[in-house]
């Protein structure tokens, strides 16, 4: 009986511990309103099929206009394979697409790892595939700082201006909120003003153009940015890398049709086996997709736990 008792109580205290850091996420920055950095406008783009619709929701993990230009033939071949219209939605913030799973207004979504450990434990969304990059399922948080500042590390920062990508994201926010934690600092009390960027390669274009002095970044999305010879990465370096993390996941939410469920999944698994997926998942820089475990994500929740004690 303490056993089961115990059991059940462990998963409320993680749910707990999650909602408190969100909670606490929401006075992140010190002014009354939150200042954000914005470079596009996200969109919600139905793609042209015949079929009923597929609604499919891309994160805020890179600004609007890049997220359309990466995922589009993607999500494009998606409906073609399952003979689906597609809805491409796209949401200013994580919240915003977290909420579209807790109601079940999108059938996939690909979302990032903070996101996934939050919503599988308070609404159950459910890990689908996860992408396989360069041999691995996991990355990092990078935190960057111009190419030809002074600033050698995160101690150096203090009292500067720094970028969060959003406020539930792992790479952009957990993860340095959680290494100040271990300090016993917060953003609050370490920095002397914080900005929400909406998107990884914003916080990368804040750094490189002197908008902030620092910003914690997905290590996957900087290493493509420097890839395609994207100036602003070129022209910021990296002071921390993170401990690996779950990469982030392609998922589902609860409520989704067994079938579909299925029908999706086999899509995933098998793209790399055509020429044309092949060449899309190549431009993502997608080996390939595989079964994913939930375990995988349990460091995030961790961090959280810890986050929220240094809360209280």
């Amino acid at each position: 009986m303490t056993k089961h008792v115990k059991g059940k109580l462990i998963p409320l205290l993680l749910i707990t511990a999650i909602g408190i850091f969100i909670v606490s996420l929401l006075s992140i920055t010190p002014s009354s309103t939150d200042e954000t950095i914005n470079f596009d406008k996200t969109a919600e783009v139905p793609l042209d099929h015949v079929g009923p619709t597929l609604h499919v929701a891309v994160a805020a993990m890179t600004s609007p206009q890049t997220t359309r230009r990466l995922y589009r033939d993607l999500i494009l071949s998606i409906g073609d394979e399952l003979h689906y219209s597609v809805d491409f939605i796209q949401r200013p913030t994580y919240t915003e697409v977290d909420k579209l799973l807790e109601k079940h207004e999108v059938d996939v979504a690909f979302i990032c790892s903070g996101s996934y450990a939050l919503g599988h434990d308070l609404y159950g969304v459910e890990l689908l595939v996860v992408p396989v990059i360069d041999g691995k399922t996991t990355y990092n948080s990078n935190i960057i700082v111009a190419k030809d500042s002074p600033f050698q590390s995160l101690a150096d920062l203090r009292n500067h201006r720094f970028a969060f990508t959003s406020k539930t994201s792992n790479t952009g926010c957990l993860a340095p909120s959680f290494l100040l934690a271990t300090q016993d600092e917060s953003a609050q009390t370490f920095f002397a003003e914080t900005l929400i960027s909406h998107g990884h390669d914003n916080s990368v274009q804040a750094v490189a153009k002197g908008l902030v002095d620092g910003a914690a970044v997905d290590s996957l999305i900087l290493e493509h940015m420097i890839i395609e010879n994207d100036p602003d990465a070129l022209n910021v370096r990296i002071i921390h890398t993170s401990n690996d993390f779950g990469i982030p996941p392609v998922v589902v939410p609860k409520q989704l049709d067994p079938k579909l469920k299925q029908q999706l999944r086999n899509f995933f698994l098998e793209a790399h086996k055509t020429p044309k997926g092949r060449e899309i998942l190549n431009s993502l820089r997608i080996d390939h997709f595989t079964l994913g475990n939930d375990s995988d994500y349990n460091s995030i929740r961790e961090m959280a736990q810890v986050c929220a004690k240094q809360v209280n």
